[in-house]
């Protein structure tokens, strides 16, 4: 016989029905991968790769109770203008953690670590 909970069962303050804990490292993870949505933003760390290199964007974050603060590395492509990719970037990442409804997001620091040039695209000529 299965039973279904009633009205009485069910606690009607939210707080009571549980709690949602996200890592750290998870928390990195988006702030990563909203970096990386960024226009200009590159994955990886040119040259450097087979140097031991790491791959580009990451991040680091320090949370506190509800609290975040974000450290964002980069690589942005030639040419692009680095204050407008560094603060789209702040923007990203801010964005995408104040969307968990969890965090309310203190600081985003962004540093460009690299300016890779990119492949050079040949155009079709219109006559």
């Amino acid at each position: 016989m299965t039973e279904t909970a009633t009205e009485a069962d069910t606690p009607n303050d939210p707080g009571q029905r549980g709690s949602l804990e996200i890592k750290h490292k998870a928390v990195e993870r988006l702030a990563v991968l909203a970096a990386r949505s960024t226009d200009s933003v590159t994955a990886r760390h040119p040259g450097l790769r087979v140097l031991g290199g790491r791959d580009l964007p990451k991040a680091e974050v320090t949370v506190n109770g509800s609290r975040v603060r974000a450290q964002v590395v980069v690589a942005v492509t030639w040419p692009s203008p680095l204050a407008q990719v560094a603060a789209n970037v702040r923007a990203a990442v801010a964005r995408d953690l104040s969307e968990l409804g969890l965090y309310t997001v203190d600081r985003v620091d962004v540093t460009v670590e690299c300016v890779s040039a990119e492949a050079p695209v040949e155009e079709g000529r219109v006559r």
